[in-house]
């Protein structure tokens, strides 16, 4: 099956990828595979940078905190963090409401929103969250007032799941990453697994590139919880094989109740506790997230029945939701391939 893998993977290079890493499980068996334009490819334990899929994570912490009692599902947001928070025009989200994108609040702040749009076009040189100071970004989140009231519509909102993590962070007493640890990471033996990556850590970051192959700075900005985290495919199969498998023990029941659907985008896709569930007729259900940061892309998803995960990394600006679905639909198809001689 790693050949067919590695195959699949030098096919999506060539569109325009960098450097790319897989794994893949199935029935017990893992797989792994990487892939770059020079011929280096990236091992199982190179760290990229994941992004949105950090949401899922704390999709995982708020469950968990729910069922140990320590947070509601139904609490506002104020319950938690005081300041500094938007100026509501109608009453607050809860927490369940900031998981599930529907607090009406605007994927990042708008004067960054501009900021970002203009960069990632190349109109813009230099990242716009560099020079954002924690006052800054607190007066960027108070100016947010939303028109719509929370509950109303689905509109995704790194900034919401921002606030998110910060609460959680707050009624625990600790940072987002060292509750993160804590609670999801080390019970999982995902040890590479951080926002803050350092030298002596395991695993290598490797560096990220624009979709026409610039190099780009990593990721920084004030919401850690929404898509700051890096990781690699050894410690992401951990993950969605537990999420396949819960353990009796926690976070176990948290990664069952992040999994259940809690609202409807559309026809074919509803959220869990960030999660993303899409089903259709003839065709296995698929709890799915992807991510993208200014120089990286990446999708992580399994299918409950048949048992299948896999996760897909680039450190290159371009789509890789397509090819990872695809893994997903294929594995069965994959496994019962013979292995090239």
């Amino acid at each position: 099956m790693r050949e067919q893998l590695e195959s699949r993977l030098e096919k999506l290079g060539r569109r325009g990828h960098r450097a790319l890493s897989a794994a893949i499980a199935r029935d017990g068996e893992r797989v792994f595979g990487g892939w770059s334009v020079d011929g280096k490819q990236p091992d199982a334990f190179t760290l990229f940078e994941i992004g949105s899929i950090t949401k899922v994570f704390t999709g995982v912490l708020l469950a968990d905190m729910h069922l140990r009692g320590e947070v509601s599902l139904e609490d506002s947001l104020s319950a938690y963090v005081p300041a500094p928070r938007p100026a509501w025009r109608h009453r607050e989200p809860t927490l369940l409401e900031l998981a599930t994108h529907r607090s009406a609040l605007p994927n990042t702040p708008r004067k960054m929103g501009r900021r970002e749009l203009a960069y990632m076009l190349g109109l813009r040189r230099k990242d716009p969250w560099a020079a954002v100071t924690d006052a800054e970004y607190a007066r960027l989140v108070s100016c947010e007032s939303p028109r719509r009231t929370p509950g109303e519509g689905i509109r995704y909102s790194s900034m919401g799941v921002g606030l998110l993590g910060d609460a959680l962070a707050a009624r625990a007493g600790s940072s987002y990453e060292d509750l993160l640890r804590e609670r999801i990471l080390i019970p999982l033996g995902m040890s590479a697994t951080a926002i803050a990556v350092g030298p002596e850590g395991p695993g290598k970051l490797i560096g990220g590139h624009s979709r026409r192959g610039h190099p780009r700075p990593p990721l920084q900005d004030f919401m850690p919880a929404a898509g700051s985290l890096r990781s690699n495919a050894d410690d992401m199969l951990r993950f969605l094989t537990a999420c396949l498998s819960p353990p009796a023990q926690s976070p176990g029941p948290a990664l069952v109740l992040a999994q259940q659907p809690q609202a409807r985008i559309r026809k074919r896709l509803e959220i869990g506790l960030c999660w993303m569930i899409f089903s259709a007729p003839r065709a296995p259900k698929v709890v799915w997230h992807n991510g993208g940061t200014w120089g990286f892309r990446s999708f992580a998803g399994f299918a409950p029945e048949p048992r299948t995960a896999a996760i897909l990394m680039s450190n290159t600006s371009r789509s890789v939701d397509r090819a990872g679905f695809e893994l997903i639909k294929d594995l069965p198809q994959l496994a019962a391939e013979p292995s090239a001689a």
